[in-house]
């Protein structure tokens, strides 16, 4: 029998799901609109595998605020726009 805190728990991970897709598309859509592919993108951000920005644009992973900062450095955006709706 599931708890409150369980369902709570729950809920938390579908709603960080949901923003991780949305910062995915948001990424994808900003590296598009400056006509970078992934590659590119990867070898910007210190040299990442380009599997690295493909799990991000598909929100695949939860990556920490450092890395956010090193997307957003890499397309030349304020880390907020990673944030904005697509």
């Amino acid at each position: 029998m599931a708890t409150g805190s369980d369902k709570e728990r729950e809920q938390e991970k579908v709603s960080t799901r949901k923003l991780q897709e949305e910062v995915g598309k948001r990424i994808r859509s900003i590296r598009e609109e400056k006509g970078m592919n992934q590659t590119e993108l990867a070898i910007k951000m210190n040299n990442r595998d380009r599997q690295v920005v493909q799990r991000l644009e598909k929100g695949k992973t939860n990556c920490s605020l450092n890395l956010l900062r090193l997307v957003a450095e890499s397309l030349n955006v304020e880390i907020g726009e990673l944030f904005k709706k697509v």
